[in-house]
C-alpha cells in the first residue's frame, strides 16, 4: 500500500472495523450471530544491538453466524506493521454444512492435519508464512486456502475430500532481512520471482485422509497431489570472468507438482501418550551442485517421519519428539546431507491458580549441532487479558537455526479478547 494514499492510521481503521462489526454482531446476536477476536501488540528487539525487528499491533475479529445445519463465518484483520500503513486481511471465509454424517465446507479456511508439535509433515494442505522463520506461534504460521473440503463420518471413521481450484503459495523470507536463509550459491544471485500457476482444472490440488479414532489409538493415512508451497530455483544463467571463475548466476523460481502420502497414529501406553507421524515425498527437488546438475538441482523421493512422546511429572507436561529426514538415492552433488536428525522438547508449566504460564520448545539439529529457544511467560490477568514476554534463542554456527545465531532476540505482548 503506497503511504501517499493512506487515509487511517492503523487505530482508526482498527477501531472503525471492530465497531462495524461489533454492531453487526449485536444487531443480530438473537439470530445466531456471534462476535468474537483479539486485539494485540507485540515488539521484539535483537538483543546483539537493541534494534526493534517486530513491532505490530492486530486487530482480529471473527463473526460466525449459524442457521440450523448452516454456518457462515468471516475471520477479518488488520494489522500495522513497524509503522508501515495498515494492512486489512480477510484470514477466513467460509460456508459450513454439518448434516449427521457428513459436512461441507466451501470459502477461504484453515485445513489442519497431523500430530506433531511444531513440525509440519502431514499438514500439507495450508501453506506456511516462514516470512520470520519460526519464531511466531505456530498457530499463527499457518495460512488459508481456497477450496472445498467434504468429510464423511461412520462410527470412529471419516474420509475427508479437499480440493483447491487455486493455488496459494507459502511465504519465504524476503532477500535483505534478517531471515533470509544462506543461499549455496558461490555469489549472490539474480534471482527472478516464479510464477503462479493458472487458474484451470488441470492445475488443482487434491488431497484425500482416513482417520480412526479409537478408544485406545488414534490412526490416519493421507495423500496429495499439490504444487510446492514454496519454489525451488533453476539455474538459467552463469556469469564466467577469466582467471576469477564465476562472478554471476541467474536464477528463475519455479513452483513445481509433487505428490506425498502418510501416516499419523497416537496412542495411550499408562501415563505416557505415543505418537507418530512419517510421509514420502515424491520429486522433491534439493538445491545441488550446478557443475553436476546443470538447472542447480535434482529431483528425489524423501521420507520424512517422527516418533513422539508426551507426559507429565509433577504438574509440568513434556513433549518429547525425534524427527528425521531422508533423501532417498542420494549422491555427494546435493547440498542437503542424505539424513537430518533433528529432535523437540517442549516443556509447559502453570503457576499462581493457572493465571501464570511458562512455555518453553527448543529446537535441536544432531547433525551440525545448532538450535532454537523458544520460550515465554504468559501472565492471565483475567479471562480476556494476557500480557506475555520471552526470548527467542539461536545457538551454532551453521545449520538451519545456527545460521540465524545473530538473530537472538526478546520480545513482549499484550492481548485483550472478546
Amino acid at each position: 500500500m503506497n503511504t501517499n494514499h493512506r487515509i487511517l492510521p492503523a487505530s482508526a481503521l482498527a477501531f472503525v472495523m471492530f465497531f462495524s462489526v461489533a454492531v453487526t454482531g449485536m444487531a443480530f446476536a438473537d439470530d445466531g450471530v456471534e462476535l468474537s477476536g483479539y486485539g494485540r501488540a507485540k515488539a521484539g528487539a535483537l538483543l546483539s544491538d537493541g534494534s526493534l525487528f517486530l513491532a505490530e499491533t492486530t486487530l482480529d475479529a471473527k463473526l460466525s453466524w449459524e442457521t440450523g445445519d448452516s454456518t457462515l463465518l468471516v475471520d477479518v484483520a488488520v494489522s500495522e506493521r513497524l509503522g508501515g500503513s495498515p494492512e486489512l486481511e480477510l484470514r477466513e471465509l467460509y460456508l459450513r454444512y454439518s448434516g449427521d454424517a457428513v459436512e461441507l465446507v466451501i470459502g477461504k479456511q484453515q485445513i489442519i492435519w497431523g500430530k506433531s508439535d511444531g513440525v509440519f509433515i502431514t499438514d500439507i494442505v495450508s501453506p506456511k508464512d516462514l516470512s520470520r522463520f519460526l519464531v511466531p506461534d505456530f498457530v499463527e504460521l499457518r495460512q488459508a486456502v481456497d477450496g472445498v473440503r467434504l468429510g464423511g463420518y461412520a462410527g470412529g471413521h471419516s474420509l475427508e475430500l479437499v480440493w483447491l481450484p487455486l493455488f496459494s503459495p507459502g511465504v519465504a523470507p524476503a532477500a535483505g532481512t534478517i531471515w533470509a536463509p544462506v543461499m549455496p550459491y558461490p555469489v549472490t544471485p539474480t534471482i527472478t520471482a516464479a510464477a503462479l500457476p493458472e487458474l484451470s482444472i488441470e492445475n488443482g490440488e487434491y488431497f484425500i485422509r482416513y482417520s480412526f479414532m479409537g478408544n485406545a489409538v488414534d490412526l490416519s493415512l493421507m495423500g496429495g497431489w499439490f504444487w510446492n508451497d514454496l519454489p525451488s530455483f533453476a539455474v538459467t544463467g552463469k556469469t564466467m570472468t577469466p582467471g576469477v571463475g564465476i562472478t554471476g548466476i541467474t536464477l528463475q523460481g519455479e513452483y513445481y507438482r509433487t505428490a506425498a502420502f502418510g501416516y499419523g497414529a497416537a496412542g495411550a501406553i499408562g501415563p505416557l501418550v505415543l505418537r507418530s507421524e512419517g510421509a514420502m515425498q515424491l520429486g522433491k527437488r534439493y538445491q545441488g551442485d550446478f557443475t553436476v546438475y546443470p538447472a542447480g538441482y535434482a529431483e528425489k523421493n524423501s521420507v520424512q517421519y517422527l516418533v513422539g512422546t508426551d507426559f507429565s511429572i509433577l504438574g509440568t507436561t513434556f513433549g518429547l519428539q525425534f524427527i528425521q529426514d531422508i533423501i532417498l538415492e542420494h549422491d555427494d552433488a546435493l547440498v542437503n546431507e542424505r539424513f537430518t536428525n533433528t529432535a523437540t522438547v517442549m516443556a509447559v508449566r502453570s503457576f499462581a491458580h493457572e493465571t501464570l504460564r511458562v512455555e518453553a520448545l527448543a529446537y535441536i539439529g544432531l547433525d551440525v549441532p545448532d538450535a532454537l529457544l523458544k520460550a515465554q511467560l504468559v501472565w492471565k490477568m483475567t479471562d480476556a487479558m494476557e500480557l506475555s514476554g520471552g526470548a527467542w534463542l539461536f545457538f551454532g554456527d551453521s545449520g538451519q537455526f545456527g545460521q540465524y545465531d545473530g538473530n537472538d532476540s526478546v520480545f513482549a505482548g499484550a492481548k485483550i479478547s472478546f
